[in-house]
Formats: structure tokens, C-alpha cells, sequence
């Protein structure tokens, strides 16, 4: 058995080793206050974005939807939806449950009016793996959706606290662009595994790591690149050497 003074060395260089050397990271933008519109309705002044910026989920269903505003309802009331952005709109159509996730702005003298910055169909649905090849073949198939792909990011920018990335498929040179939202030490060249909600011809990550082989160090330790779970399971080597002495 090894002694305290040991575990605790054993520990401390693991747990170091994980901080530093972690190559996933995730962010979530999503997890924002949702709210049915029969509850804004009821309190509109509680929601609004006009004076105060802020961004709340709205779920309904879409009862009209037109080419400058759509209408969605739910238990009686309904709430006007601007679809300037008619991209965020594909593959939507009247009749279905969605969550529109924006500002709400109200207005007393005319319409209240919700301005969407992305659209999911409710409940979510995970398509799961999906190529570029296939997103960009059929976008209005997987928009709105959640998905995972695999390319190379090849072009990165970091501005105004959002990274925007493009990642492309070096198989076929299709490539998409990713928004991601929080720390992350990878760049130009790295292969990735991106997974968010696809919408408007735009990835929003929600988790991205490096893509590696079922069998490379990162599968026995998640988070190590090789070089850095070589050092560690030497590290625990020369640990259990010098207990055996």
C-alpha cells in the first residue's frame, strides 16, 4: 500500500497535470431562463429587453409564419416573432413546437415583439455525427438541431468575448462556420470534434475537443495529449518504484 505522504504526491501531480494539459473545453450560451409566452404575456414589462439587455428562451408553437413576422401561441396567447433573419427560419414550418431564444421587447403603444438570435424545434433533437458534407448538402434538414461534426479549423478570430471559427472537412474541402463562447488553447491546424446546435448555417458550440484516435493516451486518460499522459503515467511509475524500495 502506498503511505500517505505518496498518495498525496500522487495526487497533487495527477490533479496538476489536469489543469494544465486538458485539450476539451465547453461553453454553454443555452442555458438561458425559459419561459411559455402565456408568462410573459402576463407580465411583459418583466422581460423586456428595451431598456436592459438581456436574453431569455420563449417555447410555443408556430402558428403563422410569413416573410417579415412569424406568430407563435401557446395555451391562448400569442406573441409576434421577427423573421428578418430568414435563415434561422429554414426547415421551420407552421403548426410546429419551437423555442425561439432572443430579446423580447415591449412595446405598450404598438406590439410586443420577441427577436430571435437562434431557433431550435422543441423538445430538442440530437441528430448525433454528422459530416459537413451532409450539413451543407441539406442545411435546412439539420437547422435548428443539435449535431456533432469533425474537421480542421482553419481559419480562428477572437472578438468581442466570441471565438469564430471556420472547420473544414479536409476529405471533401466543405468546411462550416462554428461560434464558441469561452476558453479554449486550441488553433489553426487542430482536428476537432465540434458539438452545439446548428442554425442559421452556423455551428454554436456548446463542447469542443480534440479529435483523436479511439486508441491514442487521450482514451485511457481524457483531456491528456500523448506527450502529456506519457508524463503522467511515468509519474506514477517512479511513485510506485520508490514505494517498492
Amino acid at each position: 500500500m502506498l503511505s500517505k505522504g505518496s498518495t498525496l504526491k500522487l495526487v497533487t501531480i495527477t490533479v496538476l497535470l489536469l489543469a494544465c494539459t486538458a485539450t476539451f473545453v465547453n461553453a454553454s450560451m443555452f442555458e438561458l431562463e425559459i419561459a411559455p409566452v402565456s408568462k410573459i404575456m402576463e407580465d411583459p414589462t418583466a422581460y423586456d429587453s428595451t431598456m436592459a439587455y438581456r436574453k431569455i428562451s420563449v417555447i410555443g408553437n408556430i402558428s403563422e409564419i410569413g416573410k417579415q413576422s412569424a406568430v407563435i401561441t401557446e395555451n391562448g396567447h400569442s406573441l409576434k416573432v421577427d423573421v428578418t433573419k430568414t435563415e434561422l427560419f429554414s426547415g421551420f414550418s407552421s403548426g410546429e413546437p419551437i423555442m425561439i431564444t432572443g430579446e423580447f421587447r415591449h412595446n405598450p403603444l404598438r406590439e410586443d415583439t420577441m427577436y430571435p438570435t437562434y431557433v431550435l424545434h422543441y423538445p430538442i433533437q440530437d441528430i448525433g455525427v454528422v459530416n459537413i458534407t451532409s450539413i451543407n448538402a441539406d442545411p435546412a434538414t439539420y437547422n435548428g438541431k443539435y449535431v456533432s461534426t469533425i474537421g480542421e479549423i482553419t481559419d480562428l478570430d477572437f472578438s468581442m468575448g466570441r471565438f469564430t471559427m471556420t472547420l473544414t472537412d479536409n476529405s471533401t474541402g466543405e468546411h462550416v462556420k462554428v461560434y464558441y463562447y469561452g476558453a479554449t488553447d486550441l488553433k489553426n491546424g487542430d482536428d476537432v470534434k465540434v458539438s452545439g446546435l446548428y442554425n442559421g448555417g452556423v455551428l454554436h458550440s456548446e463542447n469542443m475537443g480534440m479529435d483523436r484516435s479511439p486508441l491514442s493516451i487521450s482514451t485511457l486518460i481524457p483531456g491528456f495529449s500523448s506527450l502529456t499522459g506519457l508524463i503522467a503515467l511515468g509519474a506514477v511509475a517512479i511513485l510506485l518504484s520508490q514505494r517498492r524500495r
